[in-house]
């Protein structure tokens, strides 16, 4: 028990560190570069809770292809096994912190800034699909991990560029984020991941 306590106080550390890095990153690259963002369309309480909205039906999504009983969920399961072990230990204080962590700090660094930069040395298209290719790269865990941050990471894309709203899109991300961390850690069970998956993963 001591050691999972240790393990998850060093992952809680390592992520903190990537998002700060992350932060860092998009702030220096949006000072040091002109980056034109996309232009705010609607009210931005709207499109906050159209990212809570959209966070809930993604997560809902996401439990409902890994509970498939085909060879996607069982894939999916696998996953979520070998994940497990990092978050077991962690409390929600914790759980709270890293996902808020993400909204704010991957959607500063993936959208704001290298969404948008490389959306005006090419095109908005090329911007959405490079970032999100990006993004995807920096959370490889496996291909199949890489291929379903990749979807995420064109929906967010593409919220942000046909909102033009930074908070909804992190809102989505941070919501999304902790539902995922949280369900992971506490509640692998209600995922399909059975009891000596879990410790064999460990």
């Amino acid at each position: 028990m001591q050691n999972s306590h240790l393990s998850a106080a060093r992952v809680f550390r390592i992520a903190l560190l990537s998002q700060a890095a992350l932060l860092l990153l998009a702030l220096g690259g949006l000072w040091l570069t002109e980056v034109e963002r996309p232009a705010a369309r609607g009210s931005e309480v709207s499109w906050i809770l159209t990212g809570a909205l959209a966070a809930l039906a993604t997560y809902a999504l996401a439990v409902f292809l890994t509970r498939l009983p085909g060879s996607l969920g069982s894939a999916l399961r696998r996953l979520c096994a070998l994940l497990h072990p990092l978050f077991a230990g962690c409390s929600w204080g914790q759980i709270a912190v890293l996902a808020t962590a993400a909204g704010i700090c991957e959607e500063l660094f993936f959208r704001v800034f290298l969404q948008n930069w490389l959306a005006g040395l090419v095109s908005p298209w090329w911007g959405l699909f490079a970032a999100s290719v990006v993004f995807a790269l920096l959370h490889f865990a496996s291909v199949l991990y890489f291929t379903v941050t990749l979807v995420m990471g064109l929906l967010l894309g593409w919220f942000y560029w046909s909102t033009g709203s930074a908070l909804g899109v992190m809102v989505w991300h941070g919501l999304y984020d902790l539902l995922a961390i949280g369900m992971l850690a506490r509640y692998p069970h209600l995922l399909g991941i059975k009891p000596q998956n879990t410790l064999r993963a460990g």
